[in-house]
């Protein structure tokens, strides 16, 4: 027993050495600190070896106690200066603090009322006494702080308790599901370092995670807000979250999603179906196990499980109407359509008063600006646009290149490309239609309410907000290969995760940033269209565990599939 306590005292000197930092941060202080409870754990030990009494054990056994959480916080406050510690530093100073906890246990053992007398006999009995209010108050505080800082360490190192807090995840997880997320296998890692338990275990499509949200990657200083977070979170009985963004919203961090690809794919999602291939593939091939993941139309769930979702993101009537477009682009006659196109362009350049004299590339780009041909803007100025083509000079010429120039374009890529180019052309026919009914209209001196009423261009509006409907949901029925390029394949220990309900999941599909981009790549003139589209892949190093276990509510326990 004595033996145990100098070993974990030396310990303890070591490791305070190894915490000297020169920077001129608050990671200098993790040395003085960790120097003055280390001097104040060897005061107690040899104060308690002089003079073995109860106030002596007392002080001894909380010093102790503490010995592991306050070595810890040190270990994280030693790392928050500018730099990366060394691995090598780091990987010392996590084992000589695994050797201070565990001596620390043994120590606190032997230290029980039942078996300490065996190494001091001469230690009197305990008498029973009378505690103040003001003490018991500080007993409780001491017995809630270990408590929460116990749970922090296994929070990071072996287990934790996941409250769902979101519908990303449904059927499979319901907003105030209690899960289970296991973390050792996964090899966790010391917070603001890369030492940790070895990982221990692979992934494959369809397993369940918890990782760190890459959205948040914003460096060691939101690493160190994470971890803090977690401290205060658990200090003050899950009731405080600090860990917020910079317009001070919690952020959505760790994200629960299931991987849906692998090392060594390639992946593409179009009309709903993941599609993926590997080197050895020539062509993308459904992947069918998705199918029975993917939770497009909730209205489709049983009644026991419809009762518990809260927001349903499209009615039946809606994903129908979904549906609808997407068997349009997937059928369009392409010669047909080109053919409307030119006589569409050969009919307004017969409406047009004067013929154009200038189509030149560079006047064309003025006449319809590109900040003006983003899809709703677009249809909402069509009579405007009109106008302008009628009387610009190079009006007719644009007219043609916006329905035409995508007939030039003979390869049309992959799966992806030829959807959302015949997309593209459904809605330049409709607009380009309205525009023709408009010239007539204008040409023909109708009245403005006639030019409201029209029933052609009325249902011509109502075709465009068919469309503006879908493209609304796009991004989230659609994307290109990822990773982009020919040779370009999901590297080694890096995945794609995706949640269940994919209406309802900002996942690894999406960035947070909305751009404008083209709805066809390969088109000059293409209509464009609001997305954050922009697939990313996360390391299994960002990986903190796996949901195992549904525990709550006792209705829906249960293994995830």
């Amino acid at each position: 027993m004595k033996s145990c306590l100098f070993l974990s005292a030396a310990l303890a000197a070591v490791y305070t050495l190894l915490l000297f930092c020169p920077d001129f941060s608050p990671a200098i202080l993790a040395f003085p600190l960790s120097a003055v409870f280390t001097f104040f754990f060897f005061l107690a030990l040899f104060r308690f070896r002089k003079n073995t009494s109860r106030k002596n054990l007392a002080l001894l056994r909380k010093l102790t106690e503490y010995a592991p959480f306050v070595y810890f916080a040190l270990f994280v406050l030693r790392r928050t200066g500018e730099g990366r510690t060394p691995f090598a530093l780091d990987a010392v100073s996590a084992l000589l603090w695994l050797g201070i906890t565990g001596l620390s246990i043994a120590v606190l053992f032997q230290l029980g009322e039942k078996r300490v007398s065996r190494y001091w006999p001469a230690l009197e009995k305990p008498e029973k006494e009378r505690k103040t209010i003001g003490r018991q108050i500080l007993e409780w505080i001491d017995a809630l702080v270990q408590a929460a800082c116990l749970v922090l360490l296994i929070n990071l190192l072996f287990f934790q308790l996941y409250a769902i807090p979101s519908e990303s995840m449904v059927p499979e997880f319901m907003v105030g599901d209690r899960v289970i997320v296991v973390k050792t296998p996964s090899g966790p890692r010391f917070p603001l370092s890369e030492a940790g338990i070895p990982r221990m275990r692979g992934y494959g499509r369809g397993d369940i995670v918890v990782f760190r949200n890459p959205h948040y990657n914003d460096g060691k200083r939101s690493e160190v807000r994470s971890f803090v977070s977690q401290l205060v979170y658990m200090l003050s009985f899950t009731s405080v979250n600090i860990n917020r963004d910079g317009f001070g919203n919690i952020k959505a961090d760790p994200l629960v999603k299931r991987i849906t690809g692998v090392p060594g794919e390639k992946l593409m999602l179009v009309d709903g179906v993941l599609y993926a291939r590997t080197k050895e593939q020539s062509e993308f091939r459904p992947v069918a196990e998705d199918e029975r993941w993917a939770a497009w139309n909730l209205n489709a769930l049983p009644a026991s499980q419809r009762e518990l979702v809260r927001v349903f993101p499209l009615s039946d009537e809606a994903y129908n109407l979904l549906l609808s477009v997407e068997s349009l682009r997937a059928n369009l006659d392409l010669a047909g359509a080109a053919q409307d196109a030119r006589q569409m362009a050969e009919q307004f350049a017969a409406y047009k008063p004067a013929a154009d004299t200038d189509a030149s590339r560079a006047n064309l780009e003025q006449i319809v600006p590109a900040s003006r041909m983003e899809f709703s803007d677009l249809f909402l100025s069509n009579e405007e646009i009109t106008r302008r083509l009628l009387t610009m000079n190079g009006g007719a010429a644009w007219f043609s290149a916006f329905l035409t120039d995508w007939t030039g374009n003979p390869d049309r890529g992959n799966l992806f490309d030829r959807r959302s180019a015949n997309l593209n052309i459904l809605a330049k026919l409709t607009f380009g239609r309205l525009v023709l009914r408009n010239a007539q209209l204008i040409l023909e001196n109708a009245t403005a309410a006639e030019f409201r009423d029209d029933p052609q261009r009325r249902s011509l509006l109502a075709d465009a907000e068919v469309y503006r409907f879908y493209i609304s949901a796009h991004d989230q029925r659609n994307f290109g290969e990822f990773p982009a390029g020919e040779n370009e394949f999901l590297p080694e220990n890096c995945f794609f995760m995706m949640g269940d309900n994919r209406f309802n999941s900002l996942d690894m599909r999406h960035s947070y940033d909305v751009r404008l981009r083209p709805i066809d790549a390969g088109d000059r003139f293409s209509i464009l269209y609001r997305s954050n589209l922009e697939p990313r892949w996360v390391h299994a190093d960002e990986i903190l565990g796996s949901a195992v276990f549904r525990f709550w509510p006792p209705a829906r326990i249960g293994i995830p599939e």
